[in-house]
């Protein structure tokens, strides 16, 4: 039981549909989201809006790498660049299951999101005071747009 509903695992014909619901529901966002990440990618630029306009990290730096890291099996790797890479694994999982697998009547995963959330802006705020500019990955990326844009910080003969 959980908080004093019964739950069931549900059959794989039962998961299969609720898959196939969500991919007709959402595939033209995640199609859209692949193309502009490949694009990206392939323009051999990152995919932080924060890094990628402004110079500045966001509270999500390097958790895709973190992720991707945890995935080779390099943990300590991981932990170092972005801790809240195994909280969002675990987020995943959660969901997974509480979405496709289980069917409890709850959002088990809202209360974790929340949680991350959270944890991933004190930790950036932290990071920020104590590390910025100087530790991956909370470094300054010079390439950004507004810098293009205004030459802010720009030496002067590049601004020539």
């Amino acid at each position: 039981m959980i908080s004093g509903k019964h739950w069931r695992v549900r059959s794989g014909r039962e998961i299969g549909s609720a898959v196939r619901r969500d991919w007709d529901s959402y595939k033209t966002g995640l199609i859209i989201v692949a193309v502009i990440l490949a694009a990206a990618s392939l323009l051999g630029h990152g995919i932080c809006p924060s890094k990628e306009l402004l110079g500045l990290p966001c509270p999500g730096c390097g958790l895709t790498r973190s992720i991707l890291l945890i995935l080779q099996g390099k943990f300590a790797e991981s932990w170092q660049l972005q801790p809240f890479g195994y909280a969002w694994l675990a987020l995943a999982a959660v969901f997974i299951l509480d979405r496709y697998v289980l069917e409890t009547g709850q959002k088990l995963w809202v209360g974790l999101l929340v949680v991350i959330c959270i944890g991933m802006v004190a930790l950036y705020v932290w990071r920020m005071v104590t590390v910025y500019p100087n530790a991956e990955p909370m470094t300054y990326y010079e390439g950004n747009l507004l810098r293009k844009i205004y030459g802010i910080g720009l030496d002067a003969d590049l601004q020539q």
